[in-house]
């Protein structure tokens, strides 16, 4: 129990007095409690908590400063100096130590009061040992998360059901071309298009409604990037989170691209092949018949192609064939199609031409070929036999039969000529 004083009017007697008044909270507290003198930090009264706490008797106790109780490198963390005391309120975190030197952290909450005209600490003090290896357990819990999410080369951030962005690593920062302590916090919406905001939204209603991931191709900074919303649900089934991962398929689609332009490429001429020809060429009779504009199609074939092939060797052969290729590039315009369609055969579509504009693009080409022939130290001529034929939309041709007046064109041209295709 707290001991009586004959000095009633004394500041002991007074704060025995107050004490009293919550002597039945300060006693059971689990709380360490110090009544501490402001001026030097003498302890006036602990609580059985306190005793317990620090391992002292209670008059060992009284007989300390608070001072006394904190580890030495703590105690630059003095007291402050205060005018009104009685309106302080100081909460504090040090270390303090035990009876027998055990060191424990503590919080420190202090309200100040002035009993008599000495202004004191009223103080709670809690050990938070526990919280703080708690802290720190849950500190390296989300270092190991934090590692975890950066060794993962594609993107990863996990948002609530409004799109705020809860987590996310270094990958899905750089990304978004902002630092990471702005990307966490942020909304997924705020970050990009209003028009593409609105269709990602949709997408996470789906997940949360239906439970089941979508997926889609997004592009940021000209990279493609292969997405999936995962739904996170919680114990009772419910979506409450969605995780989104990103692959990086740049290299994957430009590689498709490149197939897919080989399988329509020739390789020896980089001119379209037949089947890049058949693909575009029909696309382009469909347009010409809504747009009721005319077409030209001209089949060339190079002559004696053999003859270069047998006494020259196919190395020549080849030579020649990608001459003619550049020849016909320089001929027509550069919205025309262009192919070598097999062997020492060429086809060239022409949209939105008639047969006026045949004459001119027919005068070029030789012009062009004279040209080529005029150059010295040549070991070969390129000779070109080409015919054309007109494609008319009110006749609506197919693609084939206007390829087979093209080349019954051509034909008789080499055969005007006296050339023998073989």
């Amino acid at each position: 129990m707290l001991t009586n004083t004959n000095m009633k009017n004394s500041p002991q007697s007074i704060l025995e007095e107050r004490i009293r008044k919550y002597e039945s909270f300060i006693h059971t507290s689990h709380d360490a409690i110090l009544f501490v003198r402001c001026r030097d930090g003498k302890i006036l009264e602990a609580n059985a908590a306190a005793v317990n706490t620090y391992q002292y008797a209670h008059e060992e106790l009284l007989a300390k400063t608070i001072y006394d109780l904190q580890a030495p490198e703590m105690r630059d963390q003095d007291m402050p100096d205060m005018d009104d005391a009685a309106g302080c309120h100081l909460v504090t975190e040090t270390v303090h130590i035990k009876k027998r030197g055990e060191r424990f952290p503590v919080e420190v909450n202090s309200q100040g009061a002035v009993i008599g005209d000495e202004p004191v600490f009223f103080s709670i003090i809690r050990d938070i040992s526990k919280r703080i290896i708690a802290e720190q357990l849950l500190q390296e819990s989300e270092n190991n998360l934090s590692a975890l999410l950066n060794a993962v080369t594609e993107s990863f951030f996990l948002m609530n059901k409004n799109g705020v962005i809860l987590a996310a690593n270094e990958t899905m920062a750089r990304r978004f071309g902002i630092d990471m302590d702005m990307l966490v916090g942020s909304c997924l919406y705020d970050l990009i298009e209003p028009d593409i905001a609105q269709i990602r939204r949709d997408q996470a209603g789906l997940v949360i409604n239906t439970g089941e991931p979508v997926r889609f191709e997004d592009i940021r900074f000209d990279r493609n990037i292969d997405q999936v919303y995962y739904p996170v649900f919680d114990s009772s089934g419910r979506v409450v989170r969605i995780a989104v991962f990103g692959i990086d398929v740049t290299e994957r689609r430009k590689m498709e691209k490149h197939l897919a332009a080989m399988a329509l490429t020739d390789q020896l001429t980089d001119l379209y092949n037949r089947r890049g020809f058949i693909n575009l060429a029909e696309r382009q009779l469909k347009f010409s018949k809504r747009s009721k504009q005319k077409i030209l199609l001209f089949f060339a074939d190079v002559d004696r192609m053999k003859w270069i092939n047998d006494n020259l060797g196919h190395e020549e052969g080849d030579k020649a064939l990608i001459s003619t290729a550049k020849i016909l590039l320089n001929t027509f315009r550069s919205s025309d199609i262009i192919s070598r369609i097999g062997g020492d055969e060429f086809a060239v579509l022409a949209p939105d031409a008639d047969e006026k504009t045949a004459e001119g693009l027919l005068t070029r080409l030789h012009k062009l070929v004279n040209k080529y022939n005029a150059r010295k130290g040549r070991k070969f001529d390129i000779s070109i036999s080409i015919g054309c034929a007109v494609f008319d939309p009110r006749h609506h041709d197919s693609l084939n039969e206007l390829m087979s007046r093209a080349d019954k064109q051509m034909y008789q041209c080499k055969k005007s000529r006296d050339i023998c295709r073989n």
